[in-house]
């Protein structure tokens, strides 16, 4: 089952509840729940935020690094691996807005022709079909490509797109739906090279500084509070993967603390939101795959049988996962950040949370 349909699934049986009137869950209530799921999991720690309407609650559970006993803390940054992609959407979607870039522009218009040689579909594929995943270029990040990992090897566009060359279309652009890390190398580029900018400085400019983001960062890997070590690869399940340079990049290089990761949500996806002109632009149009399901450009979006619609992207990489929701009525925002190898758990503990919050009403 994918990683939002076990979210899907769960909140059904949610939201049946809102209106039973059950009792304020507490605070000590949900530690125990989180607890018990590192412990039946053996994952070592968590931190996890609940915001509903203007309440916010961040849990720090477990271990950080089980080699020093290290406890999570709050203010640890996390990891997002693929949640960044919402920053690099953002960026893009400002770009849009501004006149600079059109969502129906192609990929050759607007990045220099070396970085298509040899790439399935990018001479013809568009901004809006790499925001959705309908480009059907390869994916790099696959076995063969995590064989390179290490601790020395930044991932970058370089690295990442050469992997790709040579190989064949998964389907022709705009026909089908499939999510390619790949895209985002492209977008991060279509933002550098039509701005002269990094895209780093970008996100400063349109994302961290209008929020006041403090602890938020574009490849900052090593930073002060960068503290959270992960455990867990393809290759060994018990592995510290604290030193792989593989979170780098427009597809995951975004490091902040949950606290900020729910603003950012907020800023976009708020009816109010300081960002919602670019929130709405990313929800402009959406491909639909199935169930209710949609990849918007740039979140995942699903509309509920029984009336409700969330936006929400998960993001892995080794050692870590990490899941961030925002329903959009009731106004409820869950990230459930785990250091272990294990999206379906982070996925599994949103489910777990979200029954208990809806079910019990507003946090204490």
């Amino acid at each position: 089952m994918s990683l939002f349909r076990v979210i899907c699934a769960g909140l059904l049986s949610c939201l049946l509840c809102v209106g039973a009137g059950a009792q304020t869950a507490g605070r000590a209530q949900i530690e125990t729940l989180i607890d018990d799921f590192l412990a039946e999991h053996d994952v070592p720690g968590a931190i996890v935020l609940i915001e509903h309407g203007s309440q916010r609650v961040v849990f720090a559970q477990g271990l950080a690094e089980r080699e020093t006993g290290r406890p999570m803390s709050a203010d640890h940054l996390l990891r997002m691996a693929s949640v960044g992609k919402v920053y690099t959407a953002a960026v893009i979607h400002r770009m849009v807005l501004d006149g600079s870039l059109d969502l129906d522009g192609q990929l050759g218009q607007y990045i220099e022709p070396a970085w298509l040689t040899g790439i399935a579909n990018a001479d013809t594929v568009t901004v809006r079909q790499l925001l959705n995943h309908t480009s059907g270029i390869p994916d790099y990040y696959d076995d063969d490509w995590f064989a390179t990992v290490d601790a020395e090897h930044v991932n970058t566009a370089q690295n990442t797109l050469d992997s790709i060359r040579q190989q064949p279309a998964l389907f022709a652009p705009g026909t089908e739906y499939a999510y390619s890390n790949s895209n985002y190398q492209f977008l991060g580029l279509i933002a550098e090279q039509v701005s002269g900018r990094p895209l780093g400085e970008l996100m400063q400019e349109i994302i961290f500084t209008p929020l006041q983001l403090a602890d938020t960062g574009y490849n900052i890997q090593f930073a002060p509070n960068d503290l959270i070590h992960g455990y867990g690869s393809t290759l060994d399940p018990e592995v510290d993967t604290y030193l792989l340079q593989e979170n780098m990049g427009p597809d995951g290089g975004v490091f902040a603390t949950a606290d900020e990761a729910a603003d950012v949500l907020n800023a976009l996806f708020a009816a109010d939101g300081e960002l919602a002109d670019i929130g709405q632009s990313m929800l402009s149009d959406k491909f639909e795959h199935g169930e209710g399901r949609y990849r918007a450009l740039g979140p995942s979006f699903t509309e509920h049988e029984i009336g409700f619609d969330y936006v929400a992207h998960g993001g892995s990489i080794a050692g870590y996962a990490t899941i961030a929701i925002r329903l959009m009525s009731p106004e409820i925002v869950i990230i459930a950040h785990i250091n272990r190898d294990r999206p379906d758990l982070a996925s599994a503990l949103v489910r777990d949370l979200l029954l208990l919050r809806l079910s019990a009403g507003a946090a204490e």
